[in-house]
């Protein structure tokens, strides 16, 4: 399973039950993805 970010994407490869289980973990959190993307793109130099 992979998850690869990008500036304005968020790349999830895997079976299917893992790709679930993701998006389950990253809707339990307040942020938003767009949120998330641009701290991380905040964060890198």
């Amino acid at each position: 399973m992979r998850m690869n970010m990008g500036p304005q994407q968020l790349r999830i490869v895997g079976k299917g039950w893992q790709v679930r289980a993701i998006l389950r973990q990253l809707s339990r959190h307040p942020i938003t993805l767009h949120e998330l993307l641009l701290r991380r793109q905040k964060s890198r130099p």
